[in-house]
């Protein structure tokens, strides 16, 4: 080992630069090597030169502008470059993206040889992510068809079948999968667009996802196709919970925001890296999210719900509370994958923890706008189901993301082609 010539080194070092062509785009890394082999000396040289080869060859390292800014956009880390007796190098490499998906890849450089992708062993890993399905909606039009069949009538099974909705349901990703949305993590924003709301502070980075691959995915939700959305909410931690963002309060209403970054305010050259962290907040720890395609149903609440309940006489007796099949079905669907309380979603029926969130944001754009509002108002119950939900946002240990006990989040468009008027409303158990 003390006989392999350092320019042989320098070149094979050289060769596992080229990772970064095979990886996803990285802009940035954070090269931290472990030494393993008994010579430190030589490894110590090894990792220096590793080193200086990314920064030449436009890998920058962020170890200072992480110390100076608390921006750790990207961390990489190696599990070891081990120099093998026969002169080959190998490098288990771990990334992990601004969007929080990490990437493992082992490169292997021969002596007088090329670099070659090793694939690491399959053994003890882990079964394939649900999200490698991509689009559970035929398994979940047979289950709900089903469910309805079984409970109501056949007229009130179908009319409840037409109103399901397609949706994006988001789960964590895994390290093949198509990263669709930004969980927590910062933004990429146009300079001086950080929301805040005066006298209170600013409001916490919560998801940003691009609208072409949604539209893409989701063309029924009838989004722009450019441009990218990023959604912020005052969770109240920045001044220790005093202040509370709530529809019954529209003078809260600076406590939420939605983006609509169109694609010249969206690229990557305005800023780099992800936009620093406005002082004093502490932002949500980054999730990459994947997407499945799936179908969704109203909550049995909803004013189009509660229609298709009286219409077909599914009410308890001197109420206008849903009957026994009613329940019966709704506990059944709440027990399918994605059905419950602990979903993020973008598009179709939202999922409340309390009443209908559709009455909710009808009742804030009244208060915003000086109307009258009453919760058994034929006319506002009609408006309310005009609202279509762009995105709802559950509470997330990976992401650090509590909304109250266990809550969600809810952010509905009465002109979905107009996202950034978007408003909003949370809710917990």
């Amino acid at each position: 080992m003390d006989q392999l010539d350092s320019g042989e080194v320098l070149r094979q070092l050289e060769g596992l630069i080229a990772f970064r062509a095979i990886l996803p785009a990285q802009k940035w890394l954070v090269l931290d090597v472990v030494r393993r082999e008994r010579n430190q000396a030589r490894l110590s040289e090894i990792a220096y030169k590793l080193q200086g080869l990314a920064e030449t060859v436009g890998i920058p390292s962020l170890l200072a502008h992480v110390e100076d800014s608390d921006c750790s956009l990207v961390l990489v880390s190696s599990d070891g470059i081990v120099l093998g007796l026969d002169g080959t190098l190998t490098a288990t490499i771990r990334l992990r993206d601004a969007h929080g998906v990490e990437t493992r890849v082992v490169l292997r450089a021969k002596a007088g040889g090329g670099v070659e992708v090793v694939q690491p062993s399959d053994k003890g890993s882990a079964p394939p992510s649900p999200a490698r399905s991509l689009d559970e909606t035929e398994d979940r039009i047979r289950l709900v068809t089903a469910l309805a069949r079984e409970h109501l009538s056949a007229p009130a099974a179908e009319e409840f079948l037409a109103m399901l909705r397609p949706a994006l349901r988001l789960v964590h990703a895994g390290e093949d999968d198509r990263v669709i949305a930004q969980l927590g993590g910062l933004p990429t924003l146009p300079i001086n667009s950080w929301p805040v709301w005066d006298g209170h502070g600013p409001l916490s980075h919560v998801l940003s996802f691009d609208c072409a691959p949604v539209a893409e995915l989701l063309p029924e939700l009838g989004i722009p196709h450019e441009g990218r959305l990023t959604f912020f909410y005052f969770d109240g931690a920045y001044d220790d919970y005093r202040s509370i963002v709530g529809t019954w309060d529209p003078s809260t209403s600076p406590g939420f925001h939605v983006l609509h970054l169109h694609p010249e305010n969206s690229r990557a050259h305005i800023t780099d890296a992800a936009t620093p962290v406005r002082p004093g907040l502490t932002p949500f720890a980054p999730v990459a999210l994947a997407a499945v395609r799936t179908l969704t149903w109203p909550a049995h609440e909803t004013p189009m719900a509660g229609a298709l309940w009286m219409k077909h006489g599914l009410v308890d007796v001197g109420s206008a509370r849903p009957s026994e099949p009613v329940r019966a079905l709704y506990d059944a669907l709440w027990k399918l994958p994605g059905g419950g309380y602990d979903t993020h979603q973008i598009g179709g029926h939202p999922c409340p923890q309390q009443g209908p969130v559709e009455m909710e944001v009808e009742q804030l754009r009244r208060g915003l706008g000086g109307e009258p509002f009453a919760w058994d108002d034929p006319e506002v119950r009609s408006a309310a189901s005009t609202w279509q939900l762009l995105l709802q946002v559950a509470s997330d240990d990976d992401a650090d993301m509590m909304w109250g006990d266990v809550g969600q989040l809810y952010y509905l468009a009465s002109d979905v082609e107009r996202p950034g008027e978007a408003l909003f409303t949370w809710q917990c158990g």
